[in-house]
């Protein structure tokens, strides 16, 4: 009997790290993507010599990652080279207001009695070790395990009873426990902004979203050779365990057999036989057909209230002054309600969006500043109906 052979439709991350992990356990393994080589959303956009990010840019837990490379006889550190990061962003409102965020939250605590007083630091360090409990709670019952889900996170919280629950921060929103620890407005907009690392608003996810803050305290690191690195890193690796990795090779319909997909067709007419088919893709395109009428059920279809946020990106290659930028900075909105009002109810750009910069060739504050014109990525929260309505260009 020949090896299991497993086809990964999309080689997005998810998709890389399936593709390497069959590979290493002897299954035959061919990834198929319509781009030209690996990353999806890790990808990087040229601009006349320059390589730039053109998605993803802050790299945490890494200690998934060095699992995962433990797991297939490999060293992250090894393959990758990585910089920690101090500094974890630089905050600016108007008038002049500045804030770092630090990994250490002792050092975060100090930015904090400097920018907003004693009494607002005390209560960082609180929400601190709120956010710190919540992540260790959720960490191995929910972010670590399989196929996790509503339902599943209820029962295995539950088991500790009504104090389980309570201690996840499930029954409140972010915005409003964000205010029982931060009565200064930029704090709670700062931290707020957490809401948005799962495209959603602070004003209707869980409070449990204040884990976010543990995990960045965890680390934040800058990746040599950009975030679509760790992509092309993956995709070698499976390459060398035999992975066929298939370019520019679009799917037109997943192929199914006695109830099981078994198989692809590409765009360009050829099929490809499998035992499995794995899909690293958005569920949205299963549900709509867009892969063959046989695999819509495999998949619930998403109601278009339901979507999270999009995004709007600009990469330029500029000068800048005026303002001391590190790696990661956010130029926040005048009103949090205003802006999460137009993204939610109205469905619009923001009319005053909050624009977070990542200056792509900075570090740290001290660090060495780029001469001339340097690599920036641009980024405004946009609601997800470009589908639907066209984008309004006089707001972009």
């Amino acid at each position: 009997m020949g090896r299991h052979r497993v086809i990964v439709v999309g080689a997005g991350i998810g998709g890389l790290v399936s593709a390497l992990e069959l590979a290493h356990y002897g299954c035959e393994v061919t990834v198929v993507e319509a781009a030209s080589g690996p990353g999806g959303k890790l990808r990087q956009v040229r601009l006349g010599a320059c390589l730039l990010d053109a998605g993803p840019t802050v790299f945490t837990m890494r200690g998934v990652f060095d699992a995962l490379f433990d797991d297939v006889g490999e060293t992250l550190s090894d393959h990758l080279g990585m910089t920690p990061l101090e500094t974890l962003a630089r905050h600016a409102w108007g008038d002049g207001q500045v804030l770092d965020l630090h990994a250490d939250p002792v050092r975060s605590a100090q930015a904090i009695g400097d920018f907003a007083g004693a009494a607002q630091a005390a209560r960082f360090t609180d929400f601190c070790r709120r956010a710190r409990q919540i992540h260790q709670t959720l960490d191995a019952s929910f972010i670590r395990a399989g196929r996790p889900n509503v339902v599943s996170l209820a029962a295995r919280v539950a088991r500790g009873g009504l104090a389980g629950l309570a201690r996840i921060a499930a029954f409140g929103s972010l915005w409003n426990e964000l205010g029982r620890y931060f009565p200064d407005p930029r704090l709670r907009q700062l931290f707020g902004r957490y809401a948005t690392y799962c495209g959603s608003s602070p004003f209707m996810a869980p409070a449990t979203l204040m884990l976010v803050a543990h995990v960045e305290q965890q680390g934040v690191w800058s990746l040599d050779g950009g975030m679509q690195h760790m992509a092309q890193t993956v995709a070698e690796l499976a390459g060398r365990r035999g992975a066929r990795l298939l370019w520019d090779s679009p799917v037109s319909e997943v192929l199914v057999r006695n109830g099981r997909a078994n198989g692809v067709r590409l765009a360009g007419g050829d099929t490809l036989q499998a035992d499995a088919v794995v899909f690293n893709g958005d569920s949205a395109a299963l549900a709509a057909g867009l892969l063959g009428r046989q695999v819509r059920q495999a998949v619930t279809a998403p109601q278009p209230a339901g979507r999270s946020l999009s995004a709007v990106t600009w990469n330029l290659v500029a000068p800048t002054g005026g303002f001391s930028l590190l790696r990661h900075n956010v130029f926040f909105s005048g009103s949090s309600a205003a802006e999460f009002g137009d993204l939610f109810e109205r469905e619009r750009l923001p009319a005053d969006p909050t624009v977070y910069v990542c200056a792509l060739d900075r570090g740290d504050p001290g660090g060495a500043r780029p001469r001339g014109a340097e690599r920036l990525l641009c980024l405004v929260n946009a609601p997800a109906t470009a589908d639907v309505q066209e984008p309004d260009a006089h707001a972009l």
